[in-house]
């Protein structure tokens, strides 16, 4: 059966998130500088791309302690400073939209296919999209906080799969982590496609099941991989 229906993660695919990911590489650093730890950013970058790997849903926070372990005591402290600056962090960032990711998503909506984001992220973040225009013509503009459901639950995609119409035989998920998008998608019947894009093109498909049915290297290739999905 040919593909449909398009659904596309948002971070990774379609915003960049690096920007984020360094801002947690600093705050580990700091965090431990605090309690009296010294480590290079290099040194916390390598531990976390060990996790994620390893294919740890939490990289970051298993870095933290991975650096403060046995301390219980000390990690959850930590922990709950982590969570505080992640979440006032998100609030005020500035979204960066990755380049082709404009065309190929209109390249997309003009061949036909029904499109349809599955990303989690905040509201803020979907206020943006829409604003943007980068989901015009999208039959489904919702994201995780506005769902009220994450991935890699398989809720989350029955819901957008119930609100398009489409079984999930005739869908394709696009996303950056074999976690989040590959493996979930997969075992609902969806095809996959992997976007190599930030720290999770780190991961490795320890098991089939996280294999993806393509991979490429940036959503400007998206077009003409899910043309050849058929």
């Amino acid at each position: 059966m040919g593909i449909k229906a398009v659904l596309i993660d948002v971070g990774g695919p379609i915003l960049s998130e690096d920007g984020e990911y360094a801002a947690w590489e600093g705050f580990i650093q700091g965090c431990l500088r605090k309690r009296g730890i010294g480590v290079s950013i290099e040194r916390i970058r390598d531990t976390v791309r060990g996790y994620l790997r390893a294919l740890d849903p939490t990289p970051w926070l298993t870095a933290l302690w991975h650096y403060l372990r046995p301390d219980v005591g000390a990690f959850r402290e930590a922990a709950a400073e982590f969570g505080d600056f992640k979440r006032d962090w998100i609030s005020k960032r500035e979204f960066r939209v990755q380049e082709g990711a404009r065309e190929a998503l209109g390249a997309l909506r003009e061949a036909g296919y029904i499109l349809a984001l599955a990303g989690n992220q905040d509201r803020r973040t979907g206020e943006f999209l829409r604003r943007e225009g980068l989901t015009e013509g999208f039959s489904w503009t919702l994201v995780s906080e506005e769902m009220g459901v994450t991935k890699p639950l398989p809720l989350f995609f029955r819901m957008i799969l119930d609100a398009i119409g489409v079984g999930p035989e005739e869908a394709v998920m696009v996303g950056d982590r074999l976690d989040n998008d590959v493996l979930p998608a997969k075992v609902l019947g969806m095809r996959t496609i992997r976007v190599l894009a930030g720290p999770y093109r780190e991961q490795v498909p320890l098991l089939s099941a996280y294999r993806p049915d393509l991979v490429i290297g940036g959503i400007s290739e998206l077009p003409g991989a899910v043309t050849s999905l058929g």
